[in-house]
């Protein structure tokens, strides 16, 4: 099986391609996870392109927290599901598929970042708005442009692993559970580095003078 069908599919969700599912679509819909890998697994394309149906959003989404750039998202997407294409043989299914895909999500861009050296933009996201509150008049919309800027500042600053628990607990709302099986560590470890990151964060913020309730 080739890998173009992934490939095709993220430039349709990129075009905003709406389609009413059809009767084998629904059917697809219906099978788990594992059941649609083990049909992949054993050369099938459909269930392929259906596992990139339901995760390319999320993969996106996680590759634009790190990198928050659209354009980057996107090639880093399409390299994540050409990669999981070609290791898909090897999944066993010792973690969910979606905790394996996240996991080769991270450390894409992990290379990524390592390679260009990223350069703060503007964010283009609302969850960092649900981490430090809603805005509710022209100074505080001021105060928290101010906040997101020290946010972003700091995850630059700190390590990747660091990095990594903040954007997996506070953006993509993972459980420490899920957030454990993706870095590869256990649950304390988890806690331990997203203490160190929000602590981080904290003294950034106290040194412009803003304290986070």
């Amino acid at each position: 099986m080739g890998v173009m069908p992934a490939c095709g599919l993220l430039t349709e969700n990129r075009k905003e391609v709406s389609e009413v599912p059809s009767t084998e679509t629904r059917a697809r819909q219906e099978k788990t996870d594992m059941e649609l890998v083990r049909l992949a697994q054993s050369g099938e394309i459909a269930p392929f392109e259906e596992l990139v149906r339901r995760y390319r959003n999320e993969v996106f989404a996680l590759s634009f927290h790190y990198v928050r750039n659209r354009e980057d998202a996107w090639d880093i997407s399409q390299e994540v599901f050409i990669k999981v294409h070609r290791s898909l043989r090897q999944f066993r299914g010792d973690s969910s598929f979606k905790t394996w895909l996240m996991r080769i999500t991270s450390n894409q861009c992990k290379d990524f970042l390592k390679a260009t050296r990223l350069k703060t933009v503007p964010l283009e996201s609302e969850r960092l708005s649900t981490v430090i509150g809603s805005k509710e008049s022209p100074r505080e919309d001021l105060v928290h442009k101010e906040m997101e800027q020290v946010i972003l500042e700091a995850l630059d600053e700190m390590p990747f692993k660091h990095r990594t628990a903040f954007i997996l607990r506070e953006m993509e709302q993972l459980s420490y559970k899920d957030m454990a099986e993706i870095m590869k560590c256990n649950i304390g470890t988890v806690m331990s580095r997203l203490h160190h990151a929000r602590k981080k964060i904290k003294q950034k913020l106290l040194k412009k003078g803003i304290v986070l309730e």
